[in-house]
C-alpha cells in the first residue's frame, strides 16, 4: 500500500500516536524538530515525543525487546567490536600482507561484509571467489562467522535477518501496522524482513512524500558560464526566495554531489549574498543562516586532538611543535596561565639550541624547574598528570575500560574541557566533549573479547576510533541547509537548489567492492555492477525531489578549467528547459566603486630621546633598505615572531665560529706562530676552542645532546681547520683585537660596534679590518649610498688616525668552493688572490663615512618613508609588513602554471 504524504499529514499522523520509519538517522530527526516546532505553534508546554525513528534505531529497539524478553542473549555488535575483531582475523592470517595496512583492510572487509550481509549474500560468499582479494575475503569472512558464533556475537549487518528469523519462530511478535515514509528505494535484506512481516500479518504502509497541495510550483534548470558564476548564481536566487517567502519561514536546501570538494566555494558565495557582514574575520559564523552537513573526524578537531596528545605525551616524548600545542592549548590549565606558558613557550622551549625534536614530561618538568625559584609555579597541572602517569606506569596490562578511565583521570588532571571553570564552553565543544566521551565508551566494549592489553594498545584503539568518528556540529535550524545528495532522502523542503547537476555528477558514479566476486555482484545488481541499475535508481530520486519540493533549481556550468560540461541528461528527462542566470535573476548589482583619498603625511616625528641607539650596524642597515622599517624596528621596537628549527640554526652557527676564532686567535696570535707550531699543538688548540665556544651556550643533558654536541664539533672542527688554511696564504700579519666592542659616534648617533677582528700587516700603523661571515657575503654590498651590509663599513670609521687600513676583508667562512677571502685592498698581495680589488681605501672610506652618517642622519630626523631599496624583493621577508601601507599581495609567488607575458626577444 502505497500513498503521498504532505508534511502536515506526516505531522498529524505523529499526533495521532503513529509510529513512522525514515530512511535516516538525518530525516527521521527532521521530522521530530518540525514535529516540535508545530507543538510549540499550537502553544502546547508539553507534549509526547513524536515516534519518527530512523530504520536503525527501529530495529536496533527490536533487538533490545528480544533482549529484555530474553528470547536473545547474543553480543549485537558495534562498530568498534567488529572492526577490532576483523582486525584480529586478518592479523592471523599472513596473505593480508600482499593487500595492505590492517586498519585498512579491517575497514574494506568490514565494510564487504556489510554490503553481502544488505543483500542477503553472506552464505554464498564461499566458493563464490574467482580472483585473489575475493578468495582471501571469503576465508575471512568465514573465519568471521565462526568466531561470532563461538562467542555468541551478532554482527550488525545480520540484524534484519535475525530479526527475521525470530519473527518466523513467533519470538518476536510482529507488529499490526509498520508505517514507512521516504524511502526511495529498500536494499534486499530490509525488503525481506518487511515480507516476513507481511506474511505474519502486519500491514505494511509505504507513503511517499509530497509537496503542499497550492505550494508554489517552479521547476527550472540553469546553465552559468563556469563554476564560480554557477555558486554565485545559486545563491543569488536562495537570497531572493528567502525575500520574497520571509514570512512563512521556508526552509531551503542545497544539495552538492561532491560536498567535500564544493563546500568552501558554495559557503564563500553565500557569506558573499546572503551574509556579507559575516565576511570579516572576526564574526561569529554561528549566526550563518546556512548549515552544513559535513562532518569532520572527530580526532581533527583542537579540542579532541590536544586531549589525544596528552594521552600519548605520558607514554613518551612528542615533538616540540605538539607540546607547544599543548601548552597554548585553550582546553587544558587555567587561561590565566595561557600568557606565562606562551613565554615559555618562545623563550625557554623554542629557543633550546640542542636538536631536541621530542620532550618528554619529565623534560619539561625539568625545564620548568631551572626558572627562577621566586616565580610563582607555573602550570601544576603537569605535575599530577606526571604522578598519574608514573602510577600507571606500573600496570603492564588492564582492559580497555581500565585504561579509559585513566585517561578521563589523565584529562581531570588537566582541567580539559571546561574543568576550569573561568571557561565556558560552546555549544559546538559541548558536543565535542559528548562525542568524545562517547568514543571512551566505545572504546571500553572492546572488553568484549576479553582481552587484557597495555596502555599502548589501548591508545591505539582510541586513536583510531576518534578518527573514523565523525563529527558535526549542533544545528542551528538555519533556513538554508547544504547536504550530499544521499542525505536529502526522506526530508522535505520548501526549495532545493541541486548545483553541479552535470552528467559526471547525476546520475552519481559508483564502483563495486574490490573484496567480493565480481560475478555475484553482478547477479545481485550490487551498486557499481549494473549503469542502467544506477540510472534508474537517480531517477527515481529525482522524480520523488520533485513531487516533495514545491520549488527546485537545477544548476550546472558550461565548462570549467578542464573543458566543456554536459548538464545532467535526467535533467531534461522530466521537462525542465535549460535556461541562462539572465532567464530568472537580473544580473548582479555592480559592487560600488570607492575612489582612494589621498593623505599627505607630513607629520614630523619627535625627535629621538638619546643619541645613543642600541641596534648598532642593524639600525643604518634598516633605515639603508627602507626608512619605514628602520623606524618601525628600531623606534616602535616592533619585531617579527622568531621562529626557530630543530637545533642550532644559522645565527647559532655563526656565534659558535666567532667565539671559536676569538678563543683561538688569543692564543695564535701571528700567522708565523700558526705555520711554525707543531701541528699537533694548533690542532689541540683549535679544539679546546670549539669546547669553549660550545660550552658557552649549552651543557649536555642527556646522551642524545651529547651526540647532537660530538656532531656539531666535528663538523667546526673541519671547517675552521680547513679555513686555517686559507689565513696561511695570505701575507705575514698578527691578530691584534677580535670581538672588539666599542661605541661609534656617527652623525648624530652613537652606535655600538663589535668589531670581528683587526690584523697588522707591515708596520705597526697598516691594518686589515676582518668581517666574519658564515653566510654568501660580497663586497658590491658595501657600495652605493644605500649599502645592503654596512658593517664593515662602520668599522672602517673606528681606527684612529694613526692607523692606516690597508684592507677591509669579508672572511666567508663555509664549506666548499664558498670559502674565501674577498674585499678590497691598498695595494696587491694583502688579500690573497684578490688582484683585480685594488682601491684607493681613504677615498672609499670618506665616501662611506658620508654615506654612512647621512644614513644616521636621516634615521635621527624620523625620515620613515615607504621607499624599499628595491621593491618587491627587500619587501619579501620584512618583519614589519603587517605595520606597512604597501599591498602585501603584490609579494606573492606566481604560479607555476600561469603563463607570463614578456619580450620574446
Amino acid at each position: 500500500m502505497s500513498s503521498a504524504l504532505t508534511l502536515a499529514e506526516l505531522l498529524h499522523k505523529l499526533d495521532g500516536g503513529n509510529r513512522l520509519l525514515l530512511p535516516s538517522a538525518r530525516a527521521a530527526r527532521e521530522l521530530r524538530s518540525a514535529f516540535d516546532a508545530h507543538q510549540r505553534a499550537l502553544g502546547h508546554a508539553a507534549w509526547e515525543p513524536a515516534a519518527a525513528l530512523s530504520w536503525q534505531q527501529w530495529s536496533s529497539g527490536l533487538w533490545s525487546d528480544l533482549i529484555v524478553a530474553g528470547a536473545e542473549s547474543r553480543l549485537l555488535l558495534n562498530a568498534a567490536q567488529e572492526h577490532s575483531l576483523w582486525r584480529e582475523i586478518i592479523r592471523d592470517d599472513a596473505s593480508h600482507r600482499s593487500l595492505g595496512s590492517l586498519d585498512t583492510l579491517a575497514e574494506l572487509a568490514q565494510s564487504a561484509w556489510s554490503l553481502a550481509a544488505a543483500y542477503n549474500a553472506t552464505a554464498n560468499l564461499r566458493g563464490a571467489g574467482l580472483h585473489h582479494d575475493s578468495r582471501i575475503f571469503s576465508q575471512w569472512a568465514a573465519e568471521f562467522s565462526k568466531r561470532c558464533t563461538a562467542s555468541g556475537c551478532l554482527s550488525s549487518a545480520l540484524l534484519e535477518d535475525a530479526l527475521r528469523q525470530h519473527i518466523t519462530s513467533g519470538a518476536l511478535p510482529p507488529p499490526e501496522t509498520l508505517q514507512l515514509a521516504g524511502f526511495d528505494d529498500l536494499i534486499p535484506a530490509q525488503d525481506s524482513l518487511l515480507k516476513t512481516l507481511q506474511e505474519r500479518g502486519t500491514a505494511i504502509e509505504r507513503h511517499e512524500l509530497a509537496a503542499e497541495p497550492g505550494a508554489e510550483q517552479f521547476r527550472s534548470a540553469v546553465i552559468a558560464a563556469n563554476p564560480r558564476e554557477e555558486l554565485q548564481f545559486a545563491a543569488r536566487w536562495v537570497r531572493r526566495y528567502l525575500d520574497t517567502h520571509r514570512d512563512s519561514h521556508p526552509r531551503v536546501a542545497i544539495l552538492l554531489p561532491n560536498l567535500g570538494e564544493d563546500q568552501a566555494d558554495l559557503e564563500s558565495a553565500l557569506r558573499e549574498v546572503l551574509a556579507p557582514e559575516l565576511q570579516s574575520i572576526t564574526a561569529d559564523l554561528a549566526t550563518a543562516p546556512w548549515e552544513s552537513s559535513a562532518t569532520t573526524p572527530l580526532a581533527s578537531l583542537h579540542m579532541i586532538s590536544s586531549a589525544l596528545d596528552l594521552a600519548h605525551w605520558t607514554l613518551g616524548p612528542l615533538s616540540i611543535e605538539r607540546i607547544s600545542a599543548l601548552l597554548l592549548s585553550p582546553y587544558l590549565g587555567h587561561s590565566e596561565e595561557r600568557d606565562a606558558l606562551a613565554h615559555l613557550d618562545a623563550r625557554t622551549l623554542r629557543r633550546q639550541t640542542l636538536l631536541r625534536p621530542e620532550i618528554d614530561i619529565a623534560g619539561l618538568l625539568s625545564l620548568l624547574s631551572s626558572r627562577d625559584p621566586e616565580t610563582p609555579p607555573l602550570a601544576p597541572w603537569l605535575r599530577d598528570v606526571a604522578s598519574l602517569t608514573q602510577r600507571a606506569a606500573s600496570i603492564k596490562t588492564a582492559t580497555f575500560a581500565d585504561w579509559m578511565e585513566h585517561v578521563r583521570a589523565l584529562l581531570a588532571a588537566a582541567l580539559w574541557s571546561g574543568a576550569d571553570a573561568t571557561r565556558t564552553l560552546t555549544a559546538t565543544e559541548f558536543e565535542a566533549a559528548r562525542a568524545w566521551d562517547s568514543v571512551l565508551d566505545l572504546v571500553s566494549t572492546l572488553d568484549f573479547s576479553g582481552r587484557r592489553v597495555g596502555f599502548s594498545t589501548a591508545l591505539d584503539a582510541l586513536d583510531l576510533q576518534a578518527q573514523r568518528t565523525l563529527f558535526a556540529p549542533p544545528s542551528t535550524h538555519a533556513p538554508v541547509q547544504i547536504m550530499s545528495v544521499a542525505e536529502a532522502e526522506g526530508c522535505i523542503f520548501d526549495a532545493v537548489v541541486f548545483v553541479r547537476a552535470t552528467d559526471e555528477n547525476w546520475p552519481a558514479p559508483q564502483r563495486p567492492h574490490p573484496l567480493l566476486p565480481w560475478g555475484l555482484q553482478r547477479s545481485l545488481a550490487m551498486p557499481g555492477t549494473d549503469a542502467t541499475r544506477i540510472t534508474e535508481t537517480c531517477r527515481a530520486f529525482t522524480a520523488g525531489l520533485l513531487m516533495r519540493t514545491g520549488s527546485i533549481l537545477f544548476t550546472s556550468a558550461a565548462e570549467n578549467n578542464d573543458g566543456k560540461l554536459r548538464p545532467s541528461p535526467l535533467v531534461s528527462e522530466f521537462g525542465l528547459h535549460q535556461l541562462s542566470p539572465a532567464d530568472l535573476l537580473p544580473p548582479a548589482p555592480a559592487k560600488p566603486h570607492t575612489e582612494p583619498e589621498t593623505v599627505l603625511d607630513d607629520t614630523p616625528l619627535p625627535p629621538l630621546t638619546s643619541h645613543v641607539v642600541k641596534g648598532g650596524a642593524a639600525v643604518l642597515q634598516a633605515q639603508a633598505a627602507c626608512g619605514f622599517r628602520a623606524f618601525a624596528q628600531f623606534r616602535l621596537h616592533s619585531s617579527g615572531l622568531e621562529l626557530r628549527d630543530l637545533g642550532l640554526d644559522a645565527r647559532d652557527s655563526g656565534n659558535h665560529v666567532h667565539l671559536a676564532l676569538e678563543t683561538f686567535w688569543k692564543q695564535v696570535k701571528s700567522q708565523k706562530q700558526l705555520r711554525d707550531s707543531p701541528h699537533a699543538e694548533i690542532d689541540s688548540i683549535l679544539r679546546n676552542s670549539i669546547d669553549t665556544a660550545l660550552q658557552r651556550h649549552f651543557t649536555p643533558r642527556s646522551p642524545w645532546d651529547k651526540a647532537y654536541l660530538d656532531l656539531q664539533r666535528r663538523r667546526l672542527h673541519k671547517l675552521l681547520k680547513d679555513w686555517l688554511k686559507l689565513e696561511l696564504e695570505r701575507g705575514p700579519f698578527e691578530v691584534i683585537d677580535a670581538e672588539h666592542k666599542a661605541t661609534l659616534p656617527v652623525g648624530p648617533l652613537d652606535l655600538d660596534l663589535r668589531l670581528d677582528r683587526m690584523d697588522r700587516v707591515g708596520n705597526a700603523e697598516d691594518v686589515v679590518l676582518v668581517d666574519y661571515k658564515t653566510s654568501s657575503a660580497n663586497p658590491k654590498d658595501w657600495e652605493s649610498d644605500r649599502p645592503d651590509e654596512p658593517q664593515l663599513p662602520l668599522y672602517a670609521l673606528y681606527p684612529s688616525p694613526s692607523e692606516t687600513i690597508k684592507a677591509v676583508a669579508f672572511a666567508t667562512i663555509r664549506p666548499g668552493k664558498q670559502m674565501k677571502w674577498s674585499g678590497y685592498q691598498g695595494e696587491e698581495g694583502i688579500l690573497p688572490k684578490a688582484r683585480d680589488n685594488n682601491r684607493d681605501l681613504n677615498l672609499l672610506i670618506e665616501e662611506w663615512r658620508i654615506t654612512l652618517t647621512q644614513l644616521a642622519q636621516d634615521f635621527a630626523d624620523g625620515r620613515a618613508f615607504v621607499d624599499p631599496k628595491d621593491y618587491p624583493g627587500t619587501c619579501k621577508y620584512c618583519d614589519q609588513r603587517l605595520l606597512c601601507r604597501l599591498d602585501p599581495a603584490t609579494l606573492r609567488e606566481p604560479d607555476d602554471d600561469v603563463a607570463t607575458e614578456g619580450n620574446d626577444g
